[in-house]
């Protein structure tokens, strides 16, 4: 069974299983990507689309740039998938990519976000964190307000699920700065403090 089938079938098979690839499944893809295989970029496009929809929603207020930014996203994975090196993972890599687009995006339509648009901090119905966090409308007004950068870090932490060290290498900033980013957001809004805690080291 040669590397296309193998990685293929592995995709298949979490897929149907209902659980997503595993990050061997997902490099498989990507280094036939890399090596000009478009079926392996379209697998990869089905298995990032919603996730990276939902992230750009939460940046720009433009539906009609979602579509644009995810591929111009996963244009630059097919470009750039072989520079991939020692990154942690394939969703960092790709969240990275997709971050330096959406912030783009927002500076070309906008940040705000259509009426009735699920909140940034909308997660799956097992999140221990999404119940209270959803529950503030005022919480939900306060991201509004929010410059690109700390909405996308609570989108990334609350909704995405990732830890602070993925936020910084998905950012290109340190652990640090994240936490400071974090600590911006309290300032501007103290109400917020107790949603905003990070339980998760770097």
């Amino acid at each position: 069974m040669d590397t296309t089938q193998r990685a293929g079938n592995v995709a298949t098979a979490h897929s149907s299983a209902g659980k997503p690839p595993t990050e061997e499944a997902e490099r498989a893809l990507l280094a036939l990507i890399s090596a000009g295989d478009r079926s392996a970029l379209d697998k990869l496009y089905v298995l990032y689309f919603a996730r990276l929809a939902k992230f750009f929603l939460h940046l720009t207020a433009h539906a009609d740039l979602v579509e644009e930014l995810v591929n111009d996203t996963m244009v630059e994975v097919w470009r750039e998938g072989a520079s991939i090196g020692g990154n942690p993972s394939v969703a960092v890599w790709i969240m990275g990519l997709a971050y330096s687009h959406g912030k783009k995006g927002v500076a070309k339509g906008g940040a705000r976000r259509l009426h009735g648009q699920p909140s940034v901090l909308q997660t799956e119905h097992d999140s221990p964190r999404s119940t209270t966090l959803e529950a503030s409308s005022r919480l939900d007004e306060f991201l509004l307000s929010l410059p690109v950068e700390e909405r996308a870090l609570l989108h990334l932490v609350y909704s995405g699920g990732h830890s602070r060290r993925d936020v910084a290498d998905i950012m290109n900033i340190s652990c640090e700065c994240v936490d400071v980013l974090f600590g911006d957001i309290r300032l501007r809004r103290g109400s917020a403090q107790g949603y905003l805690a990070c339980d998760a080291g770097c």
